[in-house]
């Protein structure tokens, strides 16, 4: 099989011949669509110019006519990536819109007889679904026509971007190499030739020799006070023999300012021959460490650690050290009398052996927590007495860091808190029992600075406020919760001052945390000064929410439940007349029982919850028990509805499912029925919430609209929508009925009292 440069074309496109795959492209592309017309019409400058960039191995695009419409080779199709063959034909701002105001100043400067030549010119592209930089050397030229004026444009692509990319990535990488050489915090230096001529340095190294301008000196004539100490003779060694030498803590007499006194400096230091691709020694790299501050460092370090052994040892605590790893290594004489134990025998791990067994697990656990964290050490465990006595103690430790913040020892102190820690647990039970007795009545204590307004709670008393737990809050906190229908039944600034604050008081507040309207029952007393002055306001407090409302449930008990029989009494006699008007009584009697039901089972739902409120879900799914569920799907949010709403909602889905088992979607096996509801926000920016809730009948026989309006409707269209305090709308669509109801999102009342 020929590859495509072989392909044979028409004898008519002749000019197309060994042009690749492009060629074979522009011979079957449909160019009477474009501005250019059918192939067979093209100009001999056309054909002739498509001919030699056809052939060519370089990327080459020919924008031709005003349009610039896109003629391209093989190369160029490679450049184009995902956006060839859509290119072949197309205009050239269209195919490029990314770069469109580019093309078109290049077409303007072109078609006027100009020439255009960029290098490395930064493009944005699209080529493969996502914008990339390219980088593109571009020459454009114009192709004249028969009468030699410009016809179209050629452009030569040659991306760059690798090129481009290499280059940046070579210059970085000088840059961070020149950057950590100067930045290096040892000092280095190269030297060049036997006399060794010190061709660089970083700022450590001129930092070390005074910052002199040494640079294209031999080094003895740069630094000449080192003659005579053997550096100089390392040096010559090093060039010689071609082997490294390697020095640690060399004391080195340099002039660290000029015209001053020579200064004594400790290095560890690098000699490193260099050589070139023969082989040859021909310079020396110079790189050390300036370990002076730290040798003086190491040695004070010696003299302190002697003083601290001589005081720690003379403390009547526990004294210990550890290694920077957490292995303790020694301790003072107070631990081993306490202990017992003999010295060495707790180093180590081993301390763990007089550590109360069930200490030792959380007491390692912190120990492992400060080594990992290089922070202090804190925590309680019992410690056994030589006697077999367990007391508590508090241990404590502290990392010892050098001057670079490594840490060199770990310091630690035992002290005995058995005494306050029985003093302290039996103070905690007593508390205890206080607290839980509070609890249990569900009685918080409260303690009220008056000149601060500072208040303090007992753990229960942050939550009947509704306010998560605290140390303290202002006084004012707690006023704000108070509504402003109370405001006047609780103390106020004046009033507490004074101590005539009513000792006995109930108030409603509204807690923060979710809303809700609670009771509380506060009695108080206050502490005085010796003046008389009161200084502080003692009180508990509790909730009493579940009295009030018992009390207000208890006093439209009569009245709700005479409402509530004159409002089921007037429904029944509504449904009863409604349905046996213009009917048969058999009819009639079948619906009456139907509606009766529906209704029935609402107000079961509603005594569930002493007509508080009923669950739209529930009142559906109870409805619809009755029907063929397994032709109905119910899906929807947990939402409650007040009673009427629950009551009128049980009678519209008896309706629409009495309607669609006699008429509709449950008539037939296949059917099926669709109720769901949510909640969304209204159109606008009014901010308000709106319930859509629908029924929808499919797959049922044919629908066609109802010729009289029944009670059915009526209920559905007026009763429904008005209880829910929205709109009800009915369509008879042919392939199903549908009834969506559009109201405002329920909001239940808030309990009268």
């Amino acid at each position: 099989m020929p590859d495509s440069s072989t392909v044979v074309v028409d004898r008519r496109h002749a000019f197309l011949a060994g042009g690749g795959q492009l060629g074979c492209l522009i011979a079957a592309f449909d160019w009477a669509s474009t501005s250019i017309g059918p192939i067979e019409g093209w100009p001999q400058s056309l054909k002739t110019a498509v001919s030699l960039i056809l052939r060519s191995n370089v990327p080459i695009v020919m924008l031709w006519g005003e349009d610039g419409v896109m003629i391209y080779n093989d190369g160029y199709s490679e450049f184009a990536g995902g956006r060839h063959p859509r290119l072949l034909g197309s205009k050239v701002r269209e195919g490029w819109p990314e770069v469109a105001d580019f093309n078109d100043n290049i077409m303007k400067v072109c078609l006027a007889g100009g020439t255009l030549a960029y290098r490395e010119q930064v493009l944005t592209l699209n080529r493969t679904g996502k914008p990339e930089q390219v980088w593109l050397d571009l020459d454009y030229s114009p192709v004249l026509d028969e009468s030699g004026q410009p016809a179209g444009v050629i452009a030569i692509v040659i991306e760059t971007t690798e090129k481009v990319a290499a280059e940046r990535w070579r210059s970085g990488e000088r840059d961070r190499q020149r950057q950590m050489f100067e930045q290096a915090p040892g000092f280095m230096a190269m030297l060049s030739g036997p006399q060794h001529v010190v061709e660089l340095t970083n700022a450590a190294y001129m930092q070390l020799v005074g910052h002199r301008d040494i640079v294209g000196m031999p080094i003895r004539q740069a630094l000449p006070e080192v003659e005579g100490q053997g550096f100089f003779e390392l040096l010559d060694q090093v060039f010689t023999s071609g082997e490294a030498f390697i020095g640690y803590a060399l004391k080195a007499e340099l002039q660290r300012t000029p015209s001053a006194a020579t200064e004594e400096r400790f290095i560890d230091l690098v000699y490193q021959p260099v050589r070139n691709p023969s082989g040859e020694v021909f310079g020396i790299f110079v790189q050390g460490v300036d370990v002076t501050d730290r040798l003086i460092a190491e040695q004070a370090l010696r003299q302190s650690e002697m003083q601290f052994r001589t005081f720690a040892e003379a403390m009547p605590n526990h004294v210990w050290t550890a290694t920077p790893d957490g292995l303790l290594d020694w301790f003072n004489p107070r631990v081993y009398d306490y202990s017992g134990s003999r010295p060495g025998e707790l180093d180590g791990q081993a301390w763990g052996a007089i550590v109360h067994p069930d200490d030792i697990g959380p007491a390692a656990e912190k120990w492992g927590q400060a080594l990992g964290s290089s922070m202090s050490y804190e925590t309680e465990f019992r410690l056994r007495r030589h006697d077999g006595a367990y007391r508590w103690f508090i241990a404590r430790a502290v990392p010892i860091r050098d001057t670079d913040g490594a840490i060199l020892r770990w310091i630690g102190t035992n002290t005995d808190i058995d005494d306050q820690k029985q003093t302290t647990q039996a103070l905690q039970q007593s508390e205890r029992r206080l607290q839980l007795s509070q609890n249990a009545a569900g009685i918080a204590a409260l303690e009220l600075d008056i000149a601060s307004g500072t208040v303090v709670g007992s753990e229960g008393f942050w939550g009947l406020w509704g306010l998560s737990a605290r140390e303290s809050v202002h006084i004012s906190v707690l006023e704000n919760i108070v509504i402003p229908e109370d405001k006047d039944v609780r103390s106020n600034p004046e009033t507490r001052k004074q101590g005539t604050a009513a000792p006995a008081v109930e108030y409603r507040i509204r807690r923060p945390d979710n809303g809700e309207l609670r009771w509380l029952s506060r009695h108080i007393d206050f502490v005085h000064d010796e003046t008389g002055k009161p200084v502080k306001m003692f009180g508990v407090i509790q909730d009493v929410t579940d009295r009030r409302e018992a009390q207000a449930r208890q006093e439209l008990l009569t009245h709700e439940l005479e409402h509530r029989i004159k409002n089921i009494l007037a429904m029944v006699a509504a449904i009863a007349s409604q349905t046996l008007r213009n009917t048969d009584i058999a009819t009639a009697s079948a619906t009456f029982n139907e509606r009766l039901r529906a209704l029935a089972n609402a107000h079961d739902i509603l005594n569930k919850t002493r007509w508080t409120s009923a669950s739209i879900r529930e009142v559906v799914d109870n409805t619809i028990a009755a029907f063929p569920i397994d032709q109905m799907s119910v899906s929807g949010p947990a939402l409650p509805i007040n009673p009427k709403m629950a009551l009128t909602l049980a009678l519209a889905v008896n309706e629409l499912a009495t309607n669609a088992l006699k008429y509709g979607a449950l008539s037939t096996s296949d059917g099926k029925v669709s109720i769901e509801w949510l909640l969304q926000a209204a159109a606008g920016n009014s901010g308000e919430t709106r319930l859509i809730w629908r029924w929808r009948e499919s797959d049922g026989p044919p629908v066609t609209p109802p010729s009289r309006r029944g009670f059915g409707r009526f209920l559905i269209e007026r009763v429904f929508g008005t209880d829910f305090g929205g709109s009800v709308k009915i369509d008879y669509h042919p392939d199903g009925v549908e009834c969506v109801l559009n109201a405002p999102a329920p909001q239940l009342p808030t309990a009268p009292y």
